[in-house]
C-alpha cells in the first residue's frame, strides 16, 4: 500500500523562521526585514493600525468588530488591540490573523520584552498560543472578549477559503520589495472581497503597486504621514454596497448537557447570548460523556485532506482546554500498529513530514520501559486522556441549567421556537440548539432534515490497575482500534465496544461479553501488561452514540425551508433562518470535536466571525443531508 501512495514525502509541516536580534529587535532573515521598527515598536503600531483604522473612536461606540491582518509576526499588533479594550470593556472583538512563519513563545518572548507596558497581554498570548502546525487555530483572551483566529499557512491559499466581513484591516507583513508575495493583486483581491461596506485598512507602505491593487480591489485609498522616519503610509475606506444591519438571538435553548451542549453553550455565552441548557438528566454527560476519561486525539489522513484539517484544528483547541481546565490525567496519545489498516496508514505517515507536536513515531520514552520492547506507532503529543467531568464543569462555569427537561417537540412561533416538553410545559426562545447526542433523530424529523444517523452502544471496561505495577505507571492514553487511560482512582478505562443492539449494566451476559471484546482489542504483547483480570473485579460503564455514515459530525444550520416543511401550518420561506441549529454526530470524538465545533456554530448563531475554511465548513454542513431529504420528497 505504502508503495502506492501517491502522497509519500509529503510535506504537511511549517518552515521554521529564521530570526535574529538586531540592537533588540527581530529580524526576519529570509526578508531581510525587521518585524517592527527600531524606533519604537509599539508607538508604530498604534499610529499606523490602530489610529490608522480610527481604532479607539471605533471601540468606543461599537459593542462587536472584525479586525484582520496579514502578518502575525510577533505578535505586536495584537498586543496593541488588547491594551485598547482595557480602555472599553463593552467592545467585544474577533482578530483575525494570517502568518505563514510562526514564532515560537520563547522568540516571542525576547521580541517583547522592550515593550514593559505591554508584559502582561503578552505573557497571556504566549501563554495561549497554539501548537505551530498549518491550518486554523482559535484562541480566547481578555476573559473572552476577544476571539484570536490564527490561520498558519500562505495567505495566497487561506485568503480564497474563508468567508468573513472584516470592519478593519491591518496590512502588515514585511515591504513590498522584501516580500512581494504578500502584496499581490490576488490577495488584495481578497482583501476587498472579506471586507464590509465602510470597512477601512491601514499599512505602513505606500507603494504604488500596493495602492493600485487596493484600488481594483474596491478600496478608496489615501496617502498619510507615516511613523518615523517614513514619510508616508496608506490608509482607505470600502466602497460600494451598503453596510447591513442585522439582528442577533438574545434567548437561546441548548438541547443537551453533553460535551456537544456545553460548547456551544460556552461559546455563546463569550459572544452575550443568555444561554439556558435543556437537560432531561439529573446531572451532565447522561450518554457518552459521562465515561470516567475520554481520549483526545485527531484522525488524520495521508493526505491532510478536509476532514483530516479540521480534526487537527480541533485537537489544538480541544487539548489547550482540557489543560486550562485541569482536566488532564495524561498528556500525549499512544497510536499503536494495530489493527493492520492503521498499521498500513501508521506506515505512511512516518514517510511524510509532520510537525512534531501533531504526529511523530513512537519512541522507547512515550511508554513505560516496563512495556513490551520494539513497539511501533505513532505519538501524539498533544494528544490527551483526560476527565470528562472536569472540562464539562470548565465549559459550563455557572451558565444556567434546567435539570430535568425532555423536549418532544418545536415549532416556529412569530420569529420565535416554541418547544413543548414531556411534562407539558411549553417554552419560547429566539433560537434552539439541537445538541442530544443520541436523542437527536426524534427532534429533527421534526424538520424535515432526516441525516441517517446510526445509534451504538458502547461498554467501557474499567481495569483494576495495581499499585507498583507495570499498567499503574502508564502516563499517556493509549489507541490500537480501542483505547487504554491511565489509571484513575485504581482503575484503567478499557474500550470500547460497538453495538447496535440495545443492552445496559444489568444484562449480566452481555456485560461479560462486552469486558471480552474489550480485553481481545489490546495487542497480544500489551495484554500482559493489565495482568489477568477476573470479570468480577471489572466495572463497566454503558453509553450510547450517534454517529453518521460519512464519519463525520453534523455541524450548522438548519434552514427555514426545512422546519417549515415538517409544520404544514408554518409558513416560512426556504432561505429564511428557521432559529435552529445542530451540533452532533460526533461518534466516539466527542471531546475532541465540540469544543471548536461549538465555538464555530456559536459565532454563527450570533452573525459573528467564524473563519474556518470553507472546504472544511461544508463538510460537516446539515445541507449534506437536506439535499437527500429533498431528494426523498421529491
Amino acid at each position: 500500500m505504502a508503495a502506492k501512495s501517491p502522497h509519500l514525502g509529503a510535506d504537511y509541516d511549517l518552515a521554521a523562521p529564521e530570526v535574529s536580534f538586531h540592537d533588540g529587535v527581530p529580524y526576519a532573515a529570509g526578508f531581510d526585514d525587521g518585524y517592527y521598527s527600531a524606533e519604537d515598536g509599539f508607538a508604530e503600531t498604534r499610529h499606523v493600525f490602530l489610529d490608522g483604522n480610527d481604532l479607539p473612536a471605533r471601540m468606543a461606540q461599537a459593542g462587536h468588530l472584525t479586525v484582520a491582518e496579514t502578518g502575525f509576526g510577533t505578535g505586536l499588533n495584537l498586543l496593541a488591540v488588547m491594551d485598547l479594550m482595557v480602555r472599553y470593556p463593552q467592545c467585544h472583538l474577533d482578530f483575525i490573523s494570517l502568518e505563514a512563519f510562526p514564532l515560537d513563545a520563547e522568540i516571542m518572548a525576547r521580541a517583547h520584552g522592550p515593550f514593559t507596558g505591554l508584559a502582561v497581554h503578552a505573557a497571556a498570548l504566549r501563554d495561549a498560543l497554539p501548537p505551530r502546525w498549518p491550518g486554523y487555530h482559535l484562541v480566547s483572551l481578555c476573559d473572552g472578549r476577544l476571539t484570536l483566529h490564527l490561520h498558519y499557512g500562505d495567505a495566497s491559499d487561506i485568503l480564497p477559503s474563508l468567508d468573513f466581513q472584516a470592519d478593519a484591516w491591518f496590512l502588515d507583513g514585511f515591504a513590498p520589495a522584501r516580500n512581494p508575495r504578500m502584496w499581490q493583486a490576488e490577495i488584495l483581491a481578497e482583501i476587498g472581497r472579506l471586507t464590509r461596506a465602510g470597512g477601512t485598512l491601514a499599512s505602513f507602505t505606500a507603494a504604488g503597486e500596493v495602492r493600485r491593487g487596493l484600488e481594483a480591489a474596491g478600496f478608496r485609498v489615501e496617502r498619510v504621514p507615516g511613523f518615523g522616519r517614513k514619510r508616508q503610509m496608506i490608509r482607505g475606506w470600502r466602497t460600494g454596497g451598503d453596510a447591513r444591519a442585522s439582528s442577533t438571538p438574545k434567548s437561546v435553548a441548548v438541547i443537551g448537557g453533553g460535551i456537544a451542549g456545553a460548547s456551544v453553550a460556552a461559546g455563546l455565552r463569550r459572544r452575550g447570548a443568555q444561554a439556558v441548557i435543556l437537560e432531561r438528566g439529573a446531572g451532565f454527560g447522561a450518554g457518552a460523556s459521562g465515561n470516567r476519561m475520554a481520549l483526545q486525539s485527531p484522525r488524520l489522513s495521508v493526505d491532510h485532506n478536509a476532514m483530516s484539517r479540521l480534526s487537527a484544528s480541533c485537537l489544538s483547541l480541544a487539548s489547550r482546554l482540557s489543560d486550562a481546565a485541569g482536566a488532564v490525567v495524561g498528556s500525549g496519545v499512544v497510536a499503536l500498529d494495530a489493527p493492520p489498516r492503521l498499521a498500513e496508514r501508521h506506515a505512511i505517515f512516518r514517510t511524510q513530514h509532520w510537525p512534531e507536536d501533531l504526529l511523530q513515531p513512537l519512541q522507547a520514552s512515550h511508554i513505560p520501559a516496563s512495556f513490551p520492547e520494539n513497539q511501533t506507532g505513532l505519538f501524539y503529543a498533544r494528544g490527551r486522556a483526560i476527565r470528562p467531568d472536569r472540562l464539562l464543569a470548565h465549559l459550563i462555569g455557572d451558565l444556567p441549567v434546567r435539570h430535568g427537561v425532555t423536549v418532544t417537540g418545536m415549532a416556529p412561533d412569530n420569529g420565535m421556537i416554541r418547544l413543548a416538553t414531556e411534562d407539558g410545559c411549553e417554552l419560547v426562545f429566539d433560537a434552539v440548539v439541537l445538541s442530544s447526542g443520541a436523542d437527536l433523530q426524534p427532534l429533527l424529523a421534526g424538520t424535515g432534515l432526516t441525516p441517517p444517523f446510526g445509534i451504538s452502544f458502547g461498554q467501557v471496561s474499567h481495569v483494576p490497575a495495581q499499585a507498583g505495577s507495570s499498567n499503574a505507571q502508564l502516563a499517556t492514553g493509549v489507541s490500537f482500534g480501542g483505547y487504554l487511560t491511565p489509571a484513575l482512582d485504581g482503575f484503567h478505562d478499557l474500550g470500547a465496544t460497538f453495538t447496535h443492539d440495545p443492552f445496559d449494566e444489568s444484562d449480566a451476559a452481555a456485560v461479560a461479553a462486552g469486558h471480552a471484546h474489550n480485553l481481545g482489542l489490546l495487542p497480544a504483547s500489551w495484554q500482559d501488561q493489565l495482568g489477568a483480570q477476573d470479570e468480577d473485579g471489572l466495572g463497566a460503564r454503558i453509553g450510547r452514540r450517534a454517529s453518521l455514515p460519512d464519519r463525520r459530525p453534523l455541524a450548522g444550520p438548519v434552514t427555514g425551508g426545512m422546519l417549515a416543511d415538517a409544520n404544514a401550518d408554518a409558513k416560512l420561506d426556504a432561505n429564511v433562518d428557521s432559529g435552529v441549529w445542530v451540533l452532533g454526530g460526533l461518534g466516539a470524538r466527542g471531546f475532541t470535536l465540540a469544543p471548536l465545533l461549538g465555538e464555530i456554530l456559536a459565532a454563527e448563531i450570533m452573525q459573528r466571525p467564524a473563519p474556518l475554511p470553507r472546504d472544511q465548513r461544508l463538510g460537516v454542513g446539515p445541507a449534506r443531508y437536506a439535499a437527500i431529504a429533498q431528494g426523498r420528497r421529491d
